[in-house]
């Protein structure tokens, strides 16, 4: 009835497809080679999921792993190449190998981190970055977001998620394309 709530648990949202569903490493390897081209891109993703199995089994037998490596990456392309594609597999990825514990992706622009007000631009791009974790935030056309040198609220945008994607490190992967 009105004015009364319902409370969401994790339980009611079983066996449903919050962002496609659990992926297990074949059903991501799959989806990767149903991606027409991008061979080289294939590749490293290939490369990169085993290094990060190996991680992750050297953990479980309490081996020392090496954990100053960034996972955050850069796509260059052009429009339509499949760099959105491609980064929806690689958080599905991180999710199956259990890098990343929720493994959404979050994908922005540069209107959705810059505000139109001195100071509130941090803000939204906090906010951003907080929705992301425990997933991959995707930014697209990463170039826009500082237009220009006197561009003072793009500066404070990509200051503020330089900040944040370091503090957050271990429990976000930003992506620029």
């Amino acid at each position: 009835s009105r004015g009364e709530l319902t409370k969401l648990i994790e339980a009611d949202f079983e066996g449903e497809a919050l962002d496609e569903g659990a992926h297990d490493v074949t059903s991501v390897l799959a989806k990767l080679e149903n991606v027409v081209g991008l061979t080289k891109v294939k590749l490293y993703v290939k490369q990169l999921m085993a290094q990060l199995q190996l991680q992750r089994e050297r953990k479980e037998m309490g081996l020392p792993v090496q954990s100053d490596a960034s996972l955050h990456m850069v796509f260059v392309g052009n429009p339509g190449t499949g760099k959105t594609t491609v980064a929806r597999i690689v958080a599905q990825m991180l999710k199956a190998l259990k890098v990343l514990r929720l493994g959404h992706l979050t994908e922005v622009d540069r209107s959705a981190l810059v505000a139109g007000y001195a100071g509130q631009t941090a803000i939204k791009t906090k906010q951003i970055v907080e929705a992301a974790l425990g997933g991959v935030l995707f930014v697209d056309e990463a170039y826009a977001i500082v237009s220009d040198e006197r561009d003072t609220f793009g500066k404070e945008a990509l200051d503020t998620l330089i900040k944040l994607t370091e503090d957050h490190r271990d429990d976000l992967v930003v992506i620029l394309a």
